[in-house]
């Protein structure tokens, strides 16, 4: 179970860099998720509002769930609302467009509580397996493609890579024989994440 304490009690002091480092790449893909490839490009702007949001609500909200619960809810009614002014301006607003969209917050929390940790685990790998995803599944290239990048054997990038998610498996204590594919969900999942902003910059909140 991922440890939201220790960050929400770092967050209502002000100190936000441990929330940057392990919660926001997974807020920027349910924010991704919930605008669709469309306005996904808007996913930060609804994260940033829902952290100011949390952030002057922070006394008010008793403990970690209910403050990540908080911003869960900030950000899907922010994205829902662009999603209808998008559609409204394109003439074919959908009635049922919040309906269809509307998370069961307990699955929401749940799956962000799954990609937070997917994130934190893809941090602690060594750099050799770091590229080896990167290229897989966020550049979409075949073993053979990545070898002859890397200047490597293409036996090597399949051992690499069933190591890597070995190691994610380990990381993440998921018991066999579904893990595998519970690991390639979430780095499907994982890959809607811009690579550039791993090294994000915190927010500046006087």
């Amino acid at each position: 179970m991922f440890n939201y304490d220790h960050i929400y009690k770092s967050f209502r002091s002000g100190k936000l860099e441990p929330f940057y480092e392990n919660l926001y790449p997974g807020l920027l893909v349910y924010a991704s998720r919930q605008l669709g490839d469309e306005l996904s490009y808007l996913a930060e702007d609804c994260v940033q509002d829902a952290v100011m949001d949390s952030f002057n609500e922070r006394h008010r909200l008793g403990n970690s769930m209910a403050w990540y619960s908080y911003m869960l809810k900030s950000i899907f009614h922010s994205s829902v609302s662009l999603v209808r002014k998008n559609n409204s301006r394109n003439n074919y607003l959908d009635s049922g467009v919040a309906e269809q969209a509307t998370p069961d917050l307990d699955v929401a929390i749940l799956e962000q509580e799954a990609l937070d940790m997917l994130y934190q685990a893809i941090e602690t790998l060594p750099q050799k397996y770091r590229v080896i995803l990167r290229m897989s599944f966020v550049e979409g290239l075949r073993n053979a493609e990545i070898a002859k990048r890397l200047g490597i054997a293409e036996i090597t990038v399949k051992k690499q890579k069933a190591q890597m998610l070995a190691m994610l498996r380990d990381k993440l204590q998921l018991p066999p024989p579904h893990y595998i594919f519970l690991i390639i969900k979430l780095l499907h999942l994982y890959t809607i994440i811009i690579c550039d902003m791993v090294e994000h910059r915190c927010l500046n909140i006087s």
